[in-house]
């Protein structure tokens, strides 16, 4: 596969893991397509592109593999009649397997990180990597790359444990199936976005932040250097 046909990362991930996790949240109502055709559904995302990967790099995609894990877990769970612990459970599922996704993909070789945080629509990564000239220069990158990972990883666990906690709070005394279980659930969607969702965007900013810090050490370049992608750079390296 030539480069310009390599799936990007972050379009593997929004499609294999993202997307069957949205499919199998608002499709999964009886009045919809129940819970068993969304998960079937949902499976046919992570497994048609990974099969595509395959024909067409003859390899297995890591995303695929990782959608296709989470849709199983998170949509199995699905299907059963559960109680406040396990839909709990379901609930943290997605965000852990999101951050997963981070040091995982390190050892596919295509860094999540890099797209998420040093995306090049961006970040002139020519420049960027032209500047990583010396051996240490690019072990440090690496190092860098790793730490990033794990601090988003990290973040997502946390968010994990507090969905689940809210989850645990809302529903708990409620009978599976019943109308104040449905509007347990509702009210848990929008209460989590307001305290889960807005501190994870501030933590996800001050970490893009302390990364263009750590990139401007390492290489010497100035902020607007780094962040003007195919405009006049003011300083180059060598």
């Amino acid at each position: 596969m030539k480069p310009a046909d390599q799936p990007h990362p972050l379009s593997d991930l929004l499609l294999t893991v993202v997307l069957p996790s949205v499919v199998l949240e608002t499709m999964s109502r009886p009045d919809r397509l129940g819970p068993v055709w969304a998960l079937v559904l949902a499976l046919l995302l992570p497994l048609g592109f990974g099969l595509w990967c395959f024909v067409k790099k003859r390899g297995l995609n890591f995303f695929s593999v990782l959608g296709l894990a989470a849709v199983i877990f998170t949509g199995g769970l699905g299907l059963l009649n559960l109680n406040a612990f396990w839909f709990a459970m379901k609930e943290a599922a997605f965000p852990v397997f999101l951050g997963l996704a981070f040091p995982l993909s390190l050892r596919w070789g295509k860094p999540l990180v890099t797209e998420l945080l040093l995306n090049p629509q961006v970040i002139n990564q020519p420049l960027l990597f032209a500047s990583l000239d010396t051996p240490d220069k690019r072990d440090a990158h690496q190092r860098l790359l790793r730490q990033a990972s794990w601090a988003l990883a990290l973040t997502m666990f946390a968010s994990a444990v507090a969905n689940a906690w809210l989850v645990q709070y809302f529903l708990e005394g409620t009978e599976p199936g019943s109308e104040a279980y449905t509007r347990a659930i509702g009210r848990q969607n929008w209460v989590g976005f307001v305290v889960i969702g807005v501190p994870m965007m501030v933590v996800t900013v001050g970490l893009l932040l302390w990364v263009l810090k750590r990139v401007q050490q390492l290489t010497g370049l100035e902020r607007d250097d780094l962040l003007n992608p195919g405009q006049t750079v003011r300083r180059r390296v060598g």
